[in-house]
């Protein structure tokens, strides 16, 4: 994983979006945190990430549709996709290149923020202070990521410290759940990290808190209206 704030929030992103299109929840693989750091290395959008994916997987399904075969087949990792990202972000560099493609438009970050704090679901507690710091930030998209990782770090802190006893220990037991199956694959240190990264993902589900990046799902439903 990318150790800078950019780095991390873009693989938070892509895992975020693959394990929503998946319906599952569980942890890129060691492979796929691999092809998600070699696109943030190379540049390649969010948004065209997003794109493929999407494609990838409504493809995949359409055709499972048509085969109609009794064994039911999943997506379990990025791979899958990984190749339609590349091709579509080749295509892109190469008409670039070329000169053809004309310069990308500058990212709507007022509109990408607005669409964030609706995002945040009603029951959460102070909600209106979060949608406040959130609509406030200003400054380029490095800038502005970096603070909202900040505030979704504050909230999920803040989410899980008001988590009743009950509700607390069921969730540590989903987690320890699934790291049953990866305990015996990871180094403790990368087990701690995978316990700290699952109980994020855990949480999120549980609450509908959405992940707060500039090139999240959320984020990209500019124009779509809000909960205000």
């Amino acid at each position: 994983m990318p150790e800078t704030d950019e780095g991390h929030a873009y693989f938070q992103a892509v895992e975020d979006i693959f394990l929503r299109l998946r319906g599952k929840g569980t942890l890129l693989s060691p492979a796929d945190n691999e092809i998600a750091r070699r696109w943030f290395e190379e540049g390649v959008p969010l948004e065209l990430v997003h794109r493929c994916m999407e494609e990838s997987f409504a493809g995949f399904h359409e055709r499972g549709v048509k085969r109609r075969t009794g064994a039911r087949r999943e997506i379990d990792s990025l791979k899958y996709c990984a190749r339609a990202v590349d091709a579509a972000w080749a295509e892109i560099r190469d008409m670039s290149a070329a000169g053809i493609r004309e310069e990308a438009a500058p990212l709507d970050i007022p509109s990408r923020l607005a669409a964030l704090a609706d995002a945040l679901p009603a029951s959460l507690a102070g909600r209106e202070d979060w949608r406040r710091r959130i609509h406030a930030l200003l400054g380029d998209p490095p800038t502005v990521e970096e603070a909202l990782s900040r505030i979704d770090r504050e909230i999920l802190e803040a989410a899980e410290a008001a988590l009743a006893e009950g509700e607390r220990t069921a969730l540590a037991g989903e987690v320890e759940t699934t790291l049953e199956h990866l305990a015996a694959r990871l180094p403790a240190l990368e087990l701690e990290l995978a316990r700290q990264r699952l109980s994020a993902q855990a949480l999120r589900r549980r609450l509908s808190l959405p992940l707060l990046s500039l090139f999240s799902p959320e984020a990209e439903r500019t124009g779509e209206g809000g909960a205000g």
